[in-house]
């Protein structure tokens, strides 16, 4: 199924060809600037699912990226602020427009957070999942937030003294399999979300960040506390995961671990996502689909009526974002 299938279907939306003006279309300066503020004040605040997801489509996804905002701080669906370098990237672009990123991910994190909870951010980028979280686990709660691309780091510092947050430990490295240095691989799209430790056919920029084992990049105390840790490293997932996997005994019961599963990058490294998630089965886990179309104009009925996520029962052959929980259920409510 395809990104924008997997959307309608999220959205209860009839099938239908999803018309996306080209990349080459140009879009003019101003005065079309101050039609895309109000084509995105409406897509945040006004009524209506049909002309969100047209302004979206037909607007705001090309008019952001060829007329990109100056830096700006905005605030987020969950009440945290951050500032926005730049909307030609994929994840800004998407939390200027509709202040939500990945919404059902959003909504099922938030629904699982408590006041005194723990939560691991493993591939932290500008740190909206972190700061997602620090509002949610509030002053007794603590958050791990794992970042070690250099400039992301700094836009993640940026957004955490932006919002005084004092619950959020924040760690430049990248989780690997042993203590040492990795290579970081920007794609040639300029996404930064994507980077990855992967090397792609083509690529924008690379660097070269400190790598550590989990086990030594978070405490223990931090491990026992988590309710969730979250994983979006864009192929290293093996990595994470099977350092991971021997600490699943340090783990509170109710403790799940959200995380980006990509069966094409695992491939690449002679991994697969069976083979990855073994141990985690065996040790009772179960895994769950997270609804996750990264298509835009899907957001707004998605922030409103997120779906749940529900039993994996089949292979997993393309990127999938998934939950490992010790509930046997058909879905997660």
């Amino acid at each position: 199924m395809s990104q924008e299938d997997e959307g309608r279907e999220a959205a209860g939306m009839a099938a239908a060809p999803t018309r996306t003006p080209p990349s080459e279309t140009r879009l003019l300066p101003p005065p079309w600037t101050a039609a895309l503020i109000a084509a995105r004040w409406y897509v945040r605040y006004g009524p209506g699912m049909r002309p969100k997801r047209a302004l979206l489509r037909e607007w705001l996804e090309v008019g952001l990226q060829q007329n990109p905002r100056r830096s700006r701080i905005v605030r987020t669906r969950h009440g945290v602020h951050m500032r926005v370098s730049t909307t030609k990237d994929f994840i800004t672009r998407s939390i200027y427009s509709t202040g939500s990123w990945e919404p059902c991910v959003s909504a099922f994190i938030a629904s699982r957070l408590r006041p005194g909870d723990g939560f691991i951010d493993v591939g932290s980028n500008v740190g909206y999942y972190a700061l997602l979280a620090s509002r949610f686990v509030g002053r007794q709660g603590a958050v791990v937030a794992i970042e070690p691309m250099p400039d992301i780091h700094k836009e993640l510092l940026a957004n955490l003294a932006l919002n005084h947050v004092e619950n959020i430990r924040v760690v430049r490295a990248a989780v690997t399999s042993e203590p040492g240095e990795v290579t970081l691989y920007v794609p040639h799209t300029g996404n930064l979300g994507a980077t990855t430790m992967v090397q792609p056919n083509r690529h924008e920029a690379k660097f070269v960040v400190p790598g550590l084992p989990l086990a030594q990049v978070v405490t223990a105390t931090e491990l026992r506390r988590a309710r969730i840790i979250k994983i979006d490293v864009e192929g290293a997932e093996g990595v994470v995961l099977a350092s991971l996997a021997p600490m699943l005994d340090q783990l509170r019961p109710e403790c799940e671990i959200v995380v980006e599963i990509s069966p094409e990058r695992l491939a690449a490294t002679g991994n697969s996502a069976d083979r990855l998630l073994a141990p985690f089965t065996e040790y009772g886990l179960h895994p769950y689909k997270l609804v996750n179309p990264y298509v835009p104009e899907f957001f707004p009925e998605l922030i409103r009526r997120p779906a749940k996520p529900t039993r994996i029962t089949d292979a997993i052959e393309t990127q999938t974002d998934i939950v490992l929980s010790r509930i046997d259920a058909d879905t997660l409510a």
